[in-house]
């Protein structure tokens, strides 16, 4: 099949459940579904050529987005790596290692591996939320909730593969695709939007060789269908002729999940899904050539969704035991620490706010204190225009230097002032909210001094 790469950038927080419960304890999925990416593109679902093989066959698939790091693609953390208890160090292998001369392992679940084995976490916000109350206008009483929502900023990577589309069809999903859209929760409110585009090619580290023993890496979720068309786990149904001499049960390394998704066109919830979880690790031998490239095509069922997707042997799963580089031991550390608790995150949250807040005022105080000339002259007006421009979506930096390079205001700025003030803009940790802090302050400090009586 061919393959388009496409790259997504989180504009804002993105809440995703695992889930589609409304109380208790939600957990968060830590990978974009791809069936989020097939709605967007289904949005004008009447205007394609062949709906039906766009959106209801494998010919079209939309892959699963998982975090990038550094630029390159990650893939769940395996299940068949563990470490010892309270030691995070050495990481080792279940295919390969002799696990009868360690004692106390402990399995690695959380977290994702580039093939150089370099290891990532997603970061969540967590927002402590209350229902409105449309006829008194305010909060409505006992209805608290909270959302974990993945930080903006993160980059992400999704595959679309296709086969015998055309390419009217195939020019449309991307129109429907790149450029500004909005995924996951509460997308109406402070959530969701997301910037998508087409990106570089796809990376390859798998060995489709075929071998006595043959290592089936699960990239995607897996939903397989028994012969009477039922949801099942057994792992005979992997692929046609498959048989239980064939499984090699003892190296198996599995976690499964069920979930009933919600279909926002006919307003309704689809059949429950009983799924095998991504970073699985299934071990099959003396298989066949037809039944390996089988499996390379895609195993189970919602193909078009992103489920079915496996690597053959791939090469991160090839040592028995290895040492994550020196930069993620402190990562690692953190996510074996980390609280989950609701009350917790929301506190954590609000303390890591006001942290933020003072370092931003701190660094307006340094700033003003360094060019007193910029709170000295009378351009009141230019600072309230730069702090409207805080309220809009467009990149501050770029916003404040188009308006005090140009027009009238640039009488206002000439010489140093404009360099000045985009340096400080350009190299602030929050640049938003730095020019907001600043554009406030200033008027202000200039107002007491209009007002402080001269002593002489």
């Amino acid at each position: 099949m061919q393959e388009l790469i496409f790259k997504v950038e989180f504009l804002s927080d993105i809440v995703l459940p695992a889930t589609s419960n409304t109380e208790g304890n939600i957990v968060q999925l830590d990978f974009i579904a791809g069936s989020n990416f097939l709605g967007m593109a289904a949005k004008e679902y009447g205007e394609y050529e062949n709906s039906f093989d766009v959106f209801h066959s494998a010919k079209m698939r939309f892959g699963d987005a998982t975090i990038l790091n550094g630029g390159k693609q990650t893939y769940k953390m395996p299940l068949s790596f563990f470490h010892k208890k309270l030691e995070n160090e050495i990481v080792f292998n279940s295919l390969i290692e002799d696990f009868s001369k360690l004692e106390q392992l402990k399995q690695f679940r959380n977290g994702y591996i580039t093939k150089d084995k370099d290891i990532s976490f997603i970061e969540y916000n967590y927002s402590q939320k209350s229902a409105y109350d449309k006829d008194n206008r305010r909060s409505l009483d006992k209805s608290m909730f909270g959302y974990s929502a993945m930080r903006r900023g993160s980059l992400w990577q999704f595959t679309l593969k296709y086969d015998g589309i055309s390419s009217n069809d195939l020019e449309r999903i991307k129109i429907n695709l790149i450029g500004i859209n909005r995924l996951g929760k509460s997308k109406s409110a402070q959530y969701g939007e997301v910037k998508i585009s087409l990106s570089g090619e796809n990376e390859n580290i798998q060995n489709s060789t075929l071998k006595e023993e043959v290592v089936l890496y699960v990239k995607s979720r897996l939903s397989l269908i028994d012969e009477e068309g039922n949801p099942t786990y057994a792992l005979k149904y992997l692929c046609e002729g498959l048989k239980e001499e064939n499984i090699v049960y003892e190296k198996i390394q599995l976690r499964t999940s069920t979930f009933t998704p919600y279909n926002g066109v006919r307003q309704t919830k689809d059949y429950e899904r009983i799924c095998i979880n991504k970073g699985s690790v299934i071990v099959l031998k003396k298989i066949s050539q037809t039944q390996l490239a089988s499996l390379e095509n895609g195993i189970g069922a919602y193909l078009s969704e992103g489920f079915g997707e496996i690597l053959v042997n791939p090469s991160f799963l090839d040592v028995n035991r290895f040492t994550f580089k020196e930069s993620t031991k402190e990562q690692i550390q953190k996510e074996v620490l980390k609280v989950t608790d609701g009350t917790a995150l929301f506190l954590q949250k609000r303390k890591n706010t006001q942290q933020e807040a003072l370092n931003i005022a701190n660094e307006v105080h340094d700033f003003i204190k360094e060019n007193p000339r910029l709170a000295s002259e009378k351009m009141n007006s230019q600072w309230g225009t730069i702090r409207s421009k805080c309220a809009s979506e467009e990149d501050i930096y770029e916003s404040v230097k188009r308006y005090i390079t140009h027009g009238i205001a640039k009488e206002k700025w000439k010489g140093s002032k404009t360099t000045t003030l985009l340096a400080a803009i350009k190299n602030s940790a929050n640049p938003r909210e730095f020019t907001k802090l600043l554009s406030m302050q200033i008027p202000k400090l200039k107002s007491l001094q209009e007002d402080t009586p001269n002593e002489n």
